[in-house]
């Protein structure tokens, strides 16, 4: 069963996609719900006919309440019927009857002529000739033929008229059916070899039984017979003739068809206010008849027009679905509840699109769509997910429009060109106050979009400019709106805005001054591992800005016991001390504890993450090492790091960065080849460990993070002259 199947499906898929899909069907199923009851097909707005019957006095004014176009089934058939009465009926001509009748007359004339020789008695070759041809002849006619003295005459003049009557064909007329057909002509159907003839002839110029006589004595006169001499050929040749030509009921009805389909249905036009029935008018049945027309035109076009809302609605569902499925990163980089935000603030434009289509009630123009929040919906999608998405998100909508108006054209165009410029305005903003200015230019846009598109159908020029202003108006409070929304969901949800994490990314902010204070060490690591991470992000085409917020706030948990970790010590090393299992626990808790940092600190998920996640799995490989040198028994995972490893490509990038950062500062003279080889070597650790694997980093964008690293780090350690003061200091 279809359930068992879908039940099945979302079985087989993690609890968060489950979740997301549960909740795309269910707005599917709503906004399939809306469209149905509340669209331009919805029954809701479907008229009241009831009441109106023949031979009744209507007790109101009916009319059809917007503009119909109905089928007039009485003139359709009308002139159905008159197309039906063209067709002409198709006879075929059987040529193996007429072969077969021919040569029984020449057998005749042959057994005739043979027995006439051998002058046998007369009523005895009468018997005989019946016993040879049983049924066919007459003995009249056969003793008046043996007495004539002209025999051989009549019988070439029965051969010959013979011949001519069957060859142009004896109809066989079928009991009924013919009526339906051109009672003027028919078309005859000959086969000639391979070739198949049509004939047209007059229906009065068929010989059927009943006049076969009549045709035979015509054929007569024309050879000049004398009355006896034609009256013994017309028996001869009505003996032999039999019918040969018939009624081909299939190909005839098969015409029939295709007349009728060829036809085209009558159709009437009714105004919006155009009168049905008057109030106090006698209904009559030609009345009644216009108003079921009418009625079943209007159910036909309002299950139309749901139709095809459906279809459209199906088909931008379809388009986020794939959008959702060949990007997994979108997926995973936002919360559940963020994407469930998504999909329902379409279902709630979708409405709006509804209502304001209403509004326009049903005339094809922008009127009503200055109520929608366009670049509201389509800016916080660009702003939480980046300008591709916005991108798409605005088709999708646009598409959405489309199915909520009834393609008005007008309406779509518009929402589409607001969608995507708006996507463009607000990702390339640089900071908040630049949204301002985006919706300032979202005015702007909206209103020429608007003059550009009302022109087609508003020649007035003041109305013209009203139109624009108020969908200026528009742009520009869903604009501001937008700049006061946007700061809510970001903490409501937890989302890494392109404008929060350029707020996080201040180096004076409360948590990275703690961590310069506490741990400088770790601070100018961080600073470093953010350069590195950066520039990797930006060579493959990865969320740089979260790279580089990921990397200042990866090592917070340092700042709890930062005199543990060698980049904050000043000769004295607290592990030469300690246990390795003890110094393993105390290096591994720098990870839990940033966690918990960053989420008091609210950061968004993605940066938690990274801060999880910076380590993977690995091992802390010096104190490991240690260990075994002193305890056989020790085990790889007391000595590893608790997180998991990376989730996303930006996790990656600040992993690799990290690990080389600090491995990178060992290097004596690290030249470029020094260092080449050093990264390479680093990284394909990581590799090789499996610490990659979750993060979707493909071989080339490897290898870019690599020359990235290269680069930079080329830069952190290049060479520099001594001084004198130096080189004496040296001596």
């Amino acid at each position: 069963m279809p359930w068992l199947r879908v039940k099945n499906a979302l079985a087989g898929i993690s609890a968060k996609d489950r979740f997301l899909a549960i909740n795309f069907l269910a707005g599917l199923f709503i906004a399939a719900l809306i469209l149905v009851f509340l669209g331009p097909g919805a029954l809701a707005v479907k008229r009241n006919f009831e009441g109106i019957v023949p031979g009744v006095i209507a007790d109101r004014d009916i009319s059809a309440g917007k503009d119909v176009i109905y089928i007039d089934q009485e003139a359709t058939r009308l002139r159905v019927d008159a197309e039906e009465r063209l067709v002409l009926p198709v006879f075929h001509v059987d040529n193996g009857i007429t072969t077969r009748r021919i040569q029984l007359f020449k057998d005749f004339q042959k057994e005739f002529r043979s027995l006439m020789d051998q002058n046998i008695a007369q009523d005895t070759a009468v018997l005989m000739l019946q016993s040879k041809f049983p049924g066919i002849l007459d003995a009249g006619i056969l003793s008046a033929l043996a007495a004539s003295s002209l025999k051989s005459q009549i019988l070439v003049y029965s051969d010959d008229i013979l011949s001519s009557i069957l060859v142009d064909g004896v109809f066989s007329l079928p009991s009924e059916g013919l009526t339906r057909y051109n009672q003027d002509y028919i078309d005859l159907k000959r086969t000639i070899g391979e070739r198949v003839e049509f004939e047209q002839r007059p229906r009065d110029s068929m010989v059927t039984k009943s006049n076969l006589h009549a045709a035979i004595e015509i054929e007569a006169a024309k050879k000049y017979l004398t009355k006896p001499l034609a009256s013994l050929v017309a028996g001869l040749v009505a003996s032999f003739a039999a019918p040969n030509a018939f009624f081909d009921e299939n190909l005839s009805t098969s015409r029939m068809k295709k007349a009728a389909s060829r036809v085209d249905p009558v159709t009437r036009v009714v105004g919006r206010n155009e009168l049905l029935v008057r109030k106090g008018d006698l209904v009559g049945e030609v009345d009644y008849m216009r108003l079921i027309a009418v009625r079943q035109a209007m159910s036909r076009s309002d299950i139309g027009l749901s139709l095809r809302g459906l279809g459209l609605l199906f088909f931008a569902a379809a388009l986020a679905f794939s959008l959702l499925l060949k990007n997994p990163a979108l997926r995973n980089s936002g919360s559940s509840s963020s994407m469930v935000l998504g999909i329902f603030s379409a279902l709630a434009f979708f409405l709006i699109a509804i209502l304001s289509g209403r509004l326009n009630d049903g005339a094809v123009s922008l009127e009503g769509s200055f109520i929608v929040p366009i670049s509201l919906f389509t800016g916080i999608a660009s702003a939480l997910a980046g300008q591709g998405f916005g991108f798409a998100y605005s088709v999708i909508l646009a598409l959405l429009t489309a199915s909520a108006t009834n393609l008005n054209p007008y309406f779509f165009i518009f929402v589409l060109l607001a969608g995507i410029f708006a996507s463009f305005t607000i990702t390339t903003a640089k900071t908040r106050l630049d949204l301002v200015r985006a919706a300032l230019l979202q005015a702007a846009m909206q209103f020429l979009a608007t003059l550009v598109l009302a022109v087609q159908y508003e020649p007035v020029f003041p109305r013209l400019l009203a139109i624009g202003g108020i969908s200026a108006a528009n742009g520009f409070i869903a604009g501001s709106l937008l700049l006061a929304l946007l700061p809510i969901l970001e903490q409501s949800f937890n989302l890494p805005t392109k404008f929060r994490l350029l707020e996080l990314s201040d180096v004076n902010a409360p948590a990275l001054k703690e961590l310069l204070t506490q741990a400088p060490g770790t601070y100018a690591h961080s600073m470093n591992v953010a350069h590195l991470a950066e520039a990797a992000a930006e060579d493959i085409g990865a969320n740089a800005l979260l790279a580089r917020v990921g990397a200042y706030y990866h090592d917070i948990g340092k700042i709890e016991q930062p005199e543990y970790f060698v980049e904050n010590q000043r000769g004295l090393n607290k592990h030469d001390d300690m246990n390795p299992r003890l110094s393993a626990t105390v290096i591994r808790s720098h990870v839990k504890i940033g966690v918990e940092r960053a989420r008091d600190l609210k950061l968004p998920k993605e940066v938690v993450e990274i801060v999880g996640q910076h380590h993977g799995s690995s091992v802390i490989a010096w104190f490991y090492d240690k260990a075994k040198h002193t305890d056989t028994a020790a085990r790889r995972e007391d000595f590893s790091y608790p997180g998991s490893p990376p989730g996303n490509k930006e996790a990656g990038i600040v992993m690799l960065a990290d690990t080389v950062e600090a491995s990178s500062r060992t290097l004596k003279k690290p030249t470029i080849p020094r260092l080449e080889a050093h990264i390479h070597q680093i990284v394909m650790e990581k590799v090789q460990d499996g610490q990659l694997y979750n993060c979707n980093l493909t071989l080339r964008e490897i290898d870019l993070i690599q020359r990235a690293f290269v680069r930079i780090m080329a830069g952190q350690f290049h060479s520099r002259i001594e001084y004198p003061k130096q080189k004496e200091e040296q001596r």
